[in-house]
């Protein structure tokens, strides 16, 4: 159980940096030691999943639109979520199809949906990436 307290502890450490910059400098020893003692004080594996799931929480309803407003990283999300939004009536239709024949391709359709999304998200990536250096765009946040 030690090991696993440990192992959590690392694991918080490590995701504490996609807390806000300033979040991090002002609370972030205060937060590994009270993400410390709530270990401390769980009782077994239910317990510490239970401050896993709360801490997960927490990194949803803080971290995440904390890096939804720098557009390096919603861009590429939205570009992302269009091509899976786009795409995904198309899966649908091969789930209903795979139901009336035996040949298991919804696994190929996925995938090919997931490499479309990846490519839209770099792709959008790069581009802001380019423009910024270039001067085309500021992206001014304030």
């Amino acid at each position: 159980m030690n090991r696993l307290l440990r192992l959590s502890l690392f694991v918080y450490a490590h995701l504490m940096r996609v807390y806000p910059a300033d979040l991090r400098r002002g609370f972030g020893p205060d937060m590994l030691e009270a993400f410390s003692d709530d270990l401390s004080s769980a009782r077994g594996i239910g317990g510490i999943l239970c401050v896993w799931r709360t801490t997960l929480c927490e990194v949803i309803a803080i971290a995440l639109p904390a890096w939804l407003e720098i557009p390096t990283v919603a861009v590429p999300l939205l570009s992302a979520a269009i091509v899976v939004a786009s795409q995904s009536p198309l899966v649908v239709m091969e789930a209903r199809r795979q139901i009336l024949t035996p040949y298991p391709i919804l696994a190929d359709a996925i995938i090919a949906v997931g490499i479309e999304s990846a490519i839209a998200a770099m792709t959008s990536f790069v581009a802001i990436y380019r423009w910024k250096r270039a001067g085309l765009i500021t992206l001014r946040i304030g």
